[in-house]
């Protein structure tokens, strides 16, 4: 060929692909385009003002679309699915001036590391200088300070390019919030952009190096934890996690939340959740250890203690965001990794160690420690669980519900007390998904994640356990079930009351109305009125055969369950108030002293 050929040839080519890319298309179908490219695979969210230009166009390209009640539980709903699927698999579309009402959910997800890509509809820019209705100029800024990323597109030009970087963000590193406010006017406008299929990049590896001195470390040390969270659940290196300390037999600890269910409740090195509401045993034996090698740990007042926990001179911390390494104190080593990739190199270094085997055998003293004072803790909590207790006694509710449930049920708790209690008295018999965060714990989640959790894997029996308080909030949610057959079993931990809350005003002193919630309620009429059934239950013999017929239903199942409302936030923790930073029970609830904290 001659280069005037090769030219031609080229040039031929140039222009071809210039055809492709400049396909004149509406805003609206780019983005639906875009979606589909960037792996979303449904759409939640509520209907106002422009959203109908935008859904219009994902009901064109057969993109799977679930309405929310409110934005707040569209939203919550898209952090549920998307958490399971560990990327965001989904996106939230609502109307501007009602993305407020969906700022809950866009901070839970910045706060939690949970992906979530939400799309809000604008007036047109035209109208800014004016009263329109609706207006919500100054909405914008306010989502900017909760959101990991954010765009404001008036112009539809790069709106490809735009919405594969708002998915790439919230997937990548600590996973987020990206939020894109849309004008209304960019959903007529036309683009030529070329949308591209978006290809995540793989999240950062640890340098052999510091693998290798984290090892050295652990070799050296006499009593060896590893701390894990829930950074661990969203890389899905349980099982790197699992192999690994079964071939060295370290003990494993967890934070209270963000970490239950890496490991079984009874695999012989689980030592349990770490904080106030974690295990004593856990507690113990992290303050006993003279090395932590954290990973995926934010280092959360709730599982530290309000930062009180006594904490080894040795520590390597390990987490895939930067920000995280060295934020509360200085680690002896600080490694940026993801934590799959991170146990997969230690469990790599550990196999070509001739001294592995000798060395877990040294630490076999201290596998005995561990696994007596585990004993010592069950058995403690075993006496929690009384059987006879009328109204029911919550941690009866929640052993029953343990024993009841199929090995791979995902339960996911409200926040208050209900959740103090599940994650610490649930029994985890498998590797268990975390489908809400560890940090941002707000009234209202329960029900709406687990609508999303069942919908991205629906083959898992999911369990939304509330308590009456929580469930106040998102009980319109119960329509949708009906409406889309999908099932879901929703306990109500009823104990009339705000427990939390009541039970901290107390004991400082207060008598607060606010706390107690009516006793007249009838949450089974209102479920059936939805077009959902279930049952109330009153006596401890009632349990097991509701928790039956639950999971016996074709569609979803509602067990308002009436539980003893006495104080049932039993410390793990000695002289710590559960929820501040005081060191003493000798203040009130609300009282914030840090003095005796890390790093002192």
């Amino acid at each position: 060929m001659s280069i005037d050929e090769a030219a031609r040839t080229a040039e031929s080519a140039t222009d071809q692909r210039a055809d492709e890319g400049s396909r004149r298309r509406e805003g609206s179908d780019a983005i639906a385009e875009a979606l589909l490219a960037s792996g979303v695979e449904i759409v939640f969210g509520y209907t106002g003002g422009a959203v109908p230009q935008l859904t219009r166009s994902v009901i064109s390209h057969d993109i799977p679309m679930y309405a929310g009640r409110t934005e707040l539980t569209a939203a919550w709903m898209s952090a549920g699915y998307n958490r399971v699927k560990r990327r965001a698999a989904s996106a939230v579309i609502t109307h501007h001036v009602g993305a407020l009402h969906s700022t809950p959910a866009i901070y839970g997800s910045t706060m939690d590391g949970t992906p979530l890509l939400y799309m809000s509809l604008d007036n047109p820019p035209s109208m800014e200088a004016r009263d329109g209705l609706q207006d919500a100029l100054e909405v914008y800024p306010a989502l900017k300070q909760v959101s990991k990323y954010i765009k404001k597109v008036t112009d539809a030009a790069d709106l490809p390019v735009i919405v594969r970087q708002a998915v790439k963000e919230a997937s990548t590193g600590k996973f987020g919030a990206s939020t894109l406010v849309l004008a209304q006017t960019i959903m007529f406008q036309e683009t030529g952009m070329k949308v591209e299929p978006l290809v995540l990049p793989k999240p950062p590896s640890p340098h052999q190096e510091d693998v290798e001195a984290t090892w050295e470390l652990l070799k050296a040390a006499e009593r060896p934890v590893l701390y894990v969270g829930a950074g661990v659940h969203i890389a899905d290196a349980s099982a790197e996690l699992r192999e690994f300390t079964e071939l060295t037999g370290i003990p494993v600890v967890s934070t209270s939340w963000g970490g239950r269910g890496l490991l079984p409740d009874a695999h012989e090195l689980y030592a349990g959740p770490t904080g106030n509401f974690g295990w004593k045993a856990a507690n113990f034996i992290a303050q006993q250890a003279d090395i932590w090698v954290t990973v995926g740990c934010s280092f959360s007042q709730m599982s530290t203690g309000s930062w009180s926990m006594k904490k080894p001179d040795t520590v390597v911390q390990v987490d895939v965001n930067q920000y995280e390494l060295a934020k509360i104190f200085q680690p002896t080593l600080g490694i940026q990794s993801d934590a799959k990739f991170f146990f997969a190199r230690l469990l790599a270094t550990a196999k070509t160690d001739p001294d592995t085997t000798s060395v877990s055998a040294a630490w076999a003293g201290w596998r005995s420690e561990v696994t007596s004072v585990k004993d010592v803790w069950i058995e403690e909590m075993n006496s929690w669980f009384d059987g006879t207790e009328v109204p029911i006694n919550q941690y009866f509710l929640i052993r029953t519900l343990s024993e009841q449930l199929p090995d791979d049920a995902l339960v996911i708790g409200d926040s208050g007390g209900n959740a103090f209690g599940l994650y610490r008295a649930f029994n985890y018999k498998n590797v268990t998904p975390l489908a809400t965060g560890g940090h941002y714990m707000s009234l209202g989640v329960s029900l709406p994640v687990a609508i999303g959790a069942k919908l991205a894997d629906p083959d898992r029996t999911v369990v939304s356990y509330h308590g009456d308080g929580g469930f106040y909030y998102d009980l319109m949610e119960l329509s949708s079930l009906a409406e889309h057959n999908l099932k879901v079993i929703v306990v109500i931990d009823n104990n009339h009351c705000l427990l939390a809350n009541r039970a901290s005003m107390r004991a400082s002193g207060i008598d607060n109305p606010w706390v107690d919630l009516p006793q007249t309620t009838d949450f089974v009429r209102l479920a059936k009125s939805f077009g959902v059934d279930g049952e109330r239950v009153e006596s401890p013999e009632q349990l097991a055969g509701a928790v039956q017929r639950a999971l016996a239903s074709e569609g979803s199942y509602v067990l308002d369950v009436h539980t003893t409302p006495g104080l049932r936030l039993r410390r793990a923790l000695e002289q710590v108030i559960p929820i501040v930073g005081d060191r003493t029970p000798k203040v009130g609830h609300l009282e914030t002293v840090l003095e005796g904290s890390w790093p002192s």
